[in-house]
């Protein structure tokens, strides 16, 4: 059983190659590596519906692991967790991180996002580049999780970092192996 409410945030060995993941099982190299939306991946395997379960959305200090990806020192940003649920079951447990100065109109819009997906506003724009995929292992979380892949979105007024974390719901459904 995952919890309702957002998990501590908690310092992860992110891997700068999926290979370094060792043998994956079959079916999830594909999720990993995925370069389009992975919004628009879950909403296609929805039977019923999708849907995103904010957890958090607040000012905070991030992770160092967080900061250096961002490539900024210890300060204040935006964090929001949220699950992304597909047919009322959470598949993904995403953790994005935004540093707050200087905030930007598309910055502050992204702030404001609340139960919508994140994912539709940073495709959408053109001006915002995807920067390489990292990888993790299972269970780096405060709760039950596969792997997971974080990467930053880049456009001229800053970086905001995604992580997504695979859930067992979403290999249950799928019926993708563990092993």
């Amino acid at each position: 059983m995952l919890p309702s409410q957002a998990p501590a945030a908690k310092e992860i060995t992110w891997l700068a190659q999926l290979s370094q993941l060792g043998q994956l099982p079959l079916g999830w190299q594909s999720w990993l590596e995925e370069e389009g939306s992975l919004t628009l991946r879950l909403k296609h395997q929805a039977k019923q519906s999708f849907s995103v379960n904010l957890l958090l959305e607040e000012p905070t200090l991030p992770c160092q692991n967080e900061l250096d990806l961002l490539g900024i020192s210890h300060q204040e940003c935006w964090v929001r967790q949220v699950y992304l649920e597909v047919d009322n079951q959470p598949w993904v447990f995403d953790r994005s991180v935004m540093h707050l100065a200087n905030l930007s109109p598309t910055a502050r819009q992204l702030i404001q996002v609340g139960n919508q997906p994140l994912g539709h506003l940073l495709f959408a724009n053109p001006q915002v580049k995807r920067g390489p995929l990292v990888f993790c292992q299972p269970n780096q979380l405060n709760l039950p999780s596969l792997w997971g892949r974080a990467s930053c979105f880049s456009s001229p007024t800053g970086k905001i970092l995604v992580t997504e974390h695979f859930l067992h719901p979403m290999a249950s459904q799928l019926k993708l192996p563990l092993e």
